[in-house]
């Protein structure tokens, strides 16, 4: 699957951030899975298609609440970055 565009620009966004290394790796990991989970580009989500994949996060990955907050910060990320 070709990355999609708004993870590339999701990637610069995260690079301007002073975050650590791990952390921005970590978080354009998470997007890619919400990407690969849905089979589009994270933009192109609905609030409702966020929403089960965090309830499958949450029942089906057993995310704790610190999971939960890491994997929910790049979708947050992107849609500002989609929305710019």
């Amino acid at each position: 699957m070709k990355t999609p565009i708004s993870i590339e620009q999701f990637k610069a966004f995260v690079e301007l951030k002073d975050y650590r290394p791990k952390t921005k790796k970590e978080y354009v990991r998470c997007l890619g899975k919400v990407s690969q989970h849905y089979g589009c580009d994270p933009a192109d989500l609905t609030e409702d298609q966020v929403r089960r994949y965090f309830l499958f996060l949450r029942q089906d990955k057993k995310l704790s609440g610190s999971g939960m907050t890491i994997g929910s910060a790049p979708y947050l990320g992107v849609s500002r970055v989609a929305t710019s």
